[in-house]
Formats: structure tokens, C-alpha cells, sequence
């Protein structure tokens, strides 16, 4: 993606931030005013509190795609300080909902894994590598986080045990707005390829042999 397209791509999140997030807080507070009005009601209905539950997730997740597109957009500001790897994998990890059909394994050394790094970005971007590779697995499977170094860096790998990515798939994984899923923007491993490159990291992808994926964030040691 080129200076241009990176431009275009910062005004329309712009744009599209400021005018949707302003009638989306305008419905949120409605329902909010909504539920008020029926928490004193001597019966409350469980269809009206179900559908009010339904418009709070969905103003979630719509902030959600807009904080995406804002995150994307915009230049990195990083405060780098040496971290552990390691620690930030576990409350990445620890920070993601795990569907309870999903087993998860964190596997780390004993001693910590030093980079120099901005821990809440590089948070950030393990939480968005974890949850891909959760939504691959359908609520059924079992979920790997190796930590680990070698050749001068720290990374973390992330496991699943789902079907594997198709060629054309493995090939466009890190593309802003590539997506597989039928929902969602497809920012999410852009977003955490944009924290790596910031840090002088990489990630990486491929298909396991015994079946799933694996995806690899790499980051100099300190």
C-alpha cells in the first residue's frame, strides 16, 4: 500500500469515526434511557431486555470497527521500554474471551524474555493474533501460545487446531481489509503487522502439518 493510498484510507477514518460515532453514542443513550425507564416496572420484559442487550453489542462492536479503522489510519505513537515477552503473551492471553469448547496452553521459559518494546501496543497485537486464531476454530479446539527466543529475538507463536488457510489466503493474511470471516473488517492482523514492523519485528504465517495454523510474532531482544 502506497503514501496515497495510506492518505485516503486516514481521511475516510476519519470522517466515517466522526459521523458515525456520534449517532451511535445518541442510540446508546436512548437505550440506556429505555432500560431506566423499565427497571422500575414490577415485571420487566424479557423480549425488551433481550433486544436492548442485542443494541448494546452491536454499538460495541460497530465502536469497535471504527476504533479499527481510527488504529489503522493512523501513525504509531510508541513509548518503548524493555519488557518481557513473555508476560505480555500471558495477559494478552488472559485478556481474550476463550469459548469453552477451546483449550488453551501457554508454554514459556523459565527465565523472561527481554525486548525493547511498548508493551501495551505490542499487547495490542497478540490479542488481535489470539483471537484470530480463536475465530478459526468455531468454538471447538485447542489454542497453543508458545513463547520463546532465538537468533537475537523474542516471539510468541500462536497455535490452533483449526482447518488450516487456503493458499490464497495465506498469501493476503496481512492485508488491510482481507478477510475470510463474514464478518468483520479485516483489520485485525493488519493492525498487529503495522505494531511489528514499529518494534524492527516481523510476523509470520503457516499452515501446521498435523492440521491449523500457526502465526509468529518475531521481536529484537534487548
Amino acid at each position: 500500500m502506497d503514501e496515497e493510498q495510506r492518505a485516503l484510507i486516514r481521511r475516510i477514518a476519519s470522517v466515517v469515526g466522526h459521523e458515525l460515532r456520534n449517532p451511535l453514542a445518541v442510540i446508546n443513550n436512548s437505550a440506556y434511557f429505555v432500560r431506566t425507564k423499565l427497571a422500575g416496572a414490577p415485571a420487566p420484559d424479557p423480549k425488551i431486555e433481550k433486544h436492548l442487550g442485542i443494541i448494546a453489542s452491536e454499538i460495541a462492536r460497530a465502536d469497535r470497527i471504527i476504533g479499527d479503522m481510527l488504529s489503522f489510519s493512523r501513525p504509531l505513537e510508541l513509548h518503548p521500554a524493555a519488557a518481557d515477552l513473555t508476560a505480555i503473551a500471558e495477559t494478552a492471553l488472559q485478556d481474550c474471551a476463550v469459548p469453552d469448547g477451546i483449550k488453551t496452553t501457554l508454554k514459556k521459559p523459565k527465565a523472561g524474555i527481554i525486548v525493547r518494546a511498548d508493551a501495551r501496543v505490542i499487547g495490542d497485537a497478540l490479542r488481535r493474533i489470539i483471537e484470530n486464531a480463536l475465530a478459526a476454530m468455531d468454538g471447538q479446539g485447542t489454542l497453543t501460545v508458545l513463547a520463546g527466543a532465538a537468533g537475537g529475538s523474542g516471539f510468541v507463536e500462536v497455535r490452533d487446531s483449526g482447518s488450516g488457510l487456503a493458499p490464497e489466503a495465506l498469501a493476503a493474511l496481512f492485508q488491510p481489509f482481507f478477510t475470510t470471516k463474514p464478518r468483520g473488517l479485516g483489520l485485525g492482523l493488519a493492525i498487529a503487522q503495522k505494531a511489528a514492523a514499529a518494534h524492527q519485528g516481523r510476523l509470520s504465517a503457516k499452515n501446521l502439518s498435523g492440521g491449523g495454523a500457526s502465526l509468529t510474532l518475531f521481536l529484537p531482544q534487548a
